[in-house]
């Protein structure tokens, strides 16, 4: 084709090439967030925290005081199940319930001093994951990875993607 144009069967075969690799960097990205998760989820074995207590007190190392219901969202579990962590957390001391000054049916929860010791630790084994899962790459590899990571999340929020917890019913 001398014109330069691409022919209904080029531009077909470039959509089918694309589509594959979408479908297979999502496979990618998929797999290493479980397997990033596994190898923290180890790693805080160590201390004695689960892969379920351990993401609940880095959230609210983020941000204290958040009720249950936000945290199951967070965390993609159901309040059910949320509940289940919460007691456990608070059974061994890491973790405690407050009512809510201003919902009496809303309760809010609160690391302990307890929780406050472990992370410091956690951060450290996290740095230390972070830093061997991604030594061969460069600051402006982790630069672009994120910025493209962060592109595609903010996408999937303006989408308004739902999980089973923000559905009605």
């Amino acid at each position: 084709m001398g014109s330069g144009r691409k022919s209904a069967s080029e531009a077909l075969d470039i959509e089918r090439k694309r589509a594959a690799s979408l479908l297979e960097a999502t496979f990618a990205l998929a797999e290493a967030t479980r397997l990033l998760r596994s190898a923290f989820d180890q790693r805080m074995r160590a201390i004695g925290l689960t892969g379920a207590t351990w993401r609940l007190i880095t959230y609210l190392s983020r941000e204290d005081g958040q009720t249950q219901a936000s945290l199951a969202r967070q965390l993609e579990i159901t309040a059910v199940a949320l509940g289940e962590a919460v007691d456990r957390l608070e059974k061994s001391g890491h973790i405690e319930r407050r009512a809510d000054p201003s919902d009496r049916r809303k309760w809010r929860v609160y690391l302990t001093p307890q929780s406050q010791r472990l992370l410091p630790d956690m951060f450290a084994k996290g740095e230390e994951l972070q830093s061997e899962a991604f030594r061969d790459l460069s600051d402006g590899d982790v630069a672009r990875f994120y910025a493209i990571i962060a592109r595609v999340r903010g996408r999937l929020h303006e989408m308004r993607i739902e999980t089973p917890e923000d559905e009605p019913g």
